[in-house]
């Protein structure tokens, strides 16, 4: 990566600039510290401070050395002697200082090696306000210290440092290559921001073909080739890890690196020393993990992308080495009663032997964990065919996994009853059976809760499973006041393993369904705080997130935000338990994009796998979607049929919509007033309601109550940090609902130009002539004996062809044939 790029990071420059005292820079060598620093005194931030700049001293640097060359370099930017040398270089420098009064701007680079660095540092801040420290290390040290509770400094992290996607295409830009967004948001995904990474995969592309277009697999490779080299350059540049190559390779097997996992690892001579080199490089970085799988050591972790890099160049250059080391860590991890490590391990090394044998000796605790479900899914995809015949283990694990024995394989063994129970409560919700479902959780939900902080790590994990399926269990029936206490129960006991990030996702889902954004959106970020997990489980887990984003960003009428969502997460699978979230999400995202046939379609044509489960929660999604999509598209009679007998809130705005669509206002303002209990927990709802009765008041000429409907409308909606509500009447009612001179939280006219699709539905009913007749006599106040006078036929007549106008006006009275006579159109 050059050592300066003409890249103007204002965020970061503004951080800088704003911390007159000291600003620390800290990251890994990959983090960009140094270029960050380049650039931004290439703007002359400070003109009337005189910079000295010290660069990255050897590894072996003495403290009297370094504050010498400090010193130096500080008498060449003031124009002044050096003293005679009577005193330490520290000292003279603070002499010097003290003499010379003028700004002084220090950035020191690279300070990781100068011993007691940061008691220098704030000696040297203490000489008062004409010193100023700008200092970059890979080393946290004890800069926190220097920091706290002082306004004017800071410090910069290696998330601060991270380039954003903006960064990352303003970058592309000045290397000359024209890339569209989502290739600028996949690089930024695979390099995870760091700054080396980035302009190495820039400098790549351009030496290539700067307008060609990659597809995500030949990015891919693009950009895991060209980390691997910067990754490989850092440390053969590092003198003291540039001869053992090798054992850096072997380093990156355990997910986790400590003194006792390095120590337990082969082709490692010295791992004290080792260790020591590794934390210096900067390589790998303090984390917090638990105390089990730690046994309360200190850690550290590659980060992601430099981990993946290193076992890509291990498996290439020491398959042998790194097979021998992932053996060792299982044996390391099973003699710490950690088998879902040791399992991740063995499907690592593909030693499928060995997989099933720790399933088969430790199943109870890795169902407890919740690995068999996210590892037993992987290790049943790449298990060979001999391996799973007849093999009781790999029978359990289909159960557990909810896959399909195979012909000629054996029944699973007896799980004890606990496990059972979740056991079948997967079945019934692969079936759609959620009644029955809810039945069983409800005779196990009143058992007593614990005290998750005083279980171990097994038991608490086993108790967050059996919340989670609770929990999913109560969100896919409708229950969700009671889906919310179970998974946020599963939350907090799940702690640790994948069940704190699925509750986690699922109460993001259960919150974005009720319209409650910001709450949606506390959780959203709480799911994506955990990493992804291996093979197929990510793509079960990972559902409720995506599909959580997409609805909080349309309810935000963010429809890009919603599609990138979307088109992550792709198309359900037939497994996929949420699937009748995703095609709600998708109906709303095909409303607001203005191609409702397309939504429709794609709805549709996925029923088609799913309708065995069109059952609870999934039944009213995909009715109030397609109810919805029907009424865009002018088709009242198709959405009626979805939604006239449903009573759920969620399907309200629908049903409210289409009395209102249709010329039947009374009718909409009676759904609005039966819908008032369900705003408590459904604000987004709740708004989309009053904002209808706003339109239905007006249609029937109350203004006060209209006003007093929008004005409901706009606390509702601010509560619930939405803005979709406004767009879900026709674009007629605009003129009318601004007369009413209440603010509103969005520029109706501009949004409802462009989300607006709703139109009045005018339903044409052919008639025959005499039906004609009859209607047009009705309309002048005749009744049934008058129009047979009139229209000189029998009075018996008359009743068959009203009973056939009834019929076909959809009504049972003549008061309801004149009402709606006036508001279809009549042929």
């Amino acid at each position: 990566m050059p050592r300066t790029l003409p890249l103007s990071r204002r965020r970061l420059f503004s951080v800088l600039s704003a911390h007159s005292e000291l600003a620390v820079i800290l990251g890994g060598p990959f983090s960009g510290k140094t270029t960050l620093v380049d650039t931004w005194l290439a703007t002359d931030p400070c003109p009337e401070w005189a910079p000295v700049v010290i660069p990255e001293p050897a590894h072996d640097v003495t403290p009297e050395t370094y504050w010498a060359t400090v010193s130096s370099l500080l008498c060449t930017s003031l124009g002044v002697d050096e003293p005679v040398a009577a005193e330490g270089s520290f000292d003279s420098l603070c002499s010097i200082l003290v003499r010379h009064p003028r700004p002084v701007m220090f950035v020191l680079d690279g300070v990781r090696s100068v011993e007691a660095i940061e008691d220098r540092v704030g000696q040297l801040l203490r000489l008062g306000p004409q010193v100023r420290m700008v200092v970059t290390s890979r080393a946290a040290g004890s800069w926190a210290e220097l920091v706290d509770g002082h306004p004017h400094r800071t410090i910069v992290g290696d998330d601060d440092l991270a380039f954003t996607v903006d960064e990352t295409a303003a970058l592309c830009r000045l290397f000359g290559l024209a890339r569209d967004q989502r290739t600028i948001e996949w690089i930024t995904r695979r390099t995870e921001g760091f700054a080396a990474f980035v302009a190495a995969v820039c400098a790549t592309l351009r030496a290539e073909k700067p307008d060609r277009v990659y597809g995500t697999d030949a990015l891919d490779v693009l950009v895991d080739s060209t980390v691997d080299l910067v990754v490989m350059h850092v440390v053969a540049a590092d003198p003291s890890l540039a001869l053992s190559s090798r054992s850096v390779l072997v380093s990156a097997a355990p997910n986790t690196v400590t003194e006792s996992s390095i120590s337990a690892l082969p082709h490692i001579d010295d791992s004290d020393a080792f260790l020591t080199a590794l934390t210096e490089s900067g390589l790998i970085e303090a984390c917090s993990t638990d105390e089990d799988s730690t046994d309360g050591e200190t850690a550290w972790r590659y980060p992601e992308v430099v981990h993946r890099s290193l076992l890509r160049v291990g498996s290439a250059e020491y398959p042998k080495e790194l097979w021998d080391a992932r053996s060792a860590l299982i044996d390391y991890w099973l003699q710490r009663s950690r088998p879902d490590i040791a399992l991740e391990h063995a499907v690592e090394r593909r030693d499928w032997r060995c997989a099933i044998d720790i399933v088969e000796k430790n199943w109870v605790a890795l169902y407890g964990s919740g690995s068999l479900r996210s590892l037993g899914i992987v290790l049943l995809e790449l298990l060979p065919d001999d391996m799973t015949t007849n093999d009781r283990t790999v029978a359990s694990l289909r159960t557990i996994t909810g896959a399909r024995n195979k012909a000629g394989e054996p029944e699973q063994w007896a799980f004890p009853r606990s496990f059972e129970t979740i056991l079948r409560l997967g079945g019934l919700r692969m079936q759609g059976a959620y009644d029955e479902a809810m039945e069983v959780c409800d005779g196990l939900a009143t058992e007593p809760v614990p005290n998750f902080e005083t279980l171990d790590g097994t038991t608490r994990h086993a108790h967050g499973l059996k919340y989670l399926n609770f929990g999913t269990v109560y969100l896919l029936g409708g229950r969700t006041t009671d889906a919310g206490t179970m998974l946020r129960r599963a939350h907090t006991a799940g702690r640790g393993v994948f069940v704190e990030r699925e509750a986690a996702g699922k109460l993001a889902l259960l919150e974005a369904l009720r319209g409650r954004t910001h709450e949606a959106t506390r959780w959203i970020e709480e799911e994506l705080r955990h990493p992804p997990i291996m093979g197929e489980a990510e793509a079960l887990i990972r559902t409720a997130g995506l599909v959580a984003t997409a609805l909080v960003a349309l309810d935000r009428l963010d429809t890009g935000t919603a599609f990138r969502a979307l088109s992550e997460l792709g198309t359900p699978r037939h497994t996929e338990e949420l699937w009748a979230a995703v095609m709600y999400a998708r109906g709303r995202l095909a409303l607001l994009s203005g191609v409702p046939a397309d939504g429709l379609l794609y709805i549709d044509s996925e029923l088609q796998h799913f309708s065995h489960r069109l059952t609870g929660i999934s039944a009213v999604l995909v009715d109030a979607a397609r109810a919805d999509l029907h009424l865009a598209l002018g088709e009242a009679r198709a959405a009626r049929e979805l939604v006239d007998s449903s009573t759920h809130p969620l399907t309200a705005p629908a049903r409210a919509r289409l009395r209102l669509l249709g010329g039947d206002p009374g009718g909409a303002e009676v759904i609005v007033h039966r819908g008032d209990a369900a705003r408590e927990h459904c604000p987004a709802v709740g708004a989309e309601l009053a904002l209808i009765g706003s339109v239905a008041s007006l249609r029937l000429g109350r203004r006060t109550d209209a006003r007093r409907h929008l004005q409901r409308a706009v606390v509702l909606a601010e509560h619930a940090g939405v803005t979709r509500p406004f767009v879900g009447v026709p674009p007629s009612a605009v003129r009318d609902i601004l007369s009413l001179g209440v603010d509103l939280p969005i520029d109706l006219d501009p949004a409802m130009a462009e989300y607006g699709i709703f139109r009045e539905i005018r339903v044409v009913v052919r008639l025959t002539p005499r039906e004609r007749a009859v209607l047009d006599a009705l309309l002048a106040g005749g009744t049934a004996s008058t129009i047979a006078k009139e229209q000189f036929v029998t009075l018996n007549t008359v009743k068959t062809q009203l009973r056939s106008l009834y019929r076909k006006l959809g009504v049972h009275s003549r008061e309801e044939a004149i009402a709606q006579a006036h508001r279809l159109v009549v042929g």
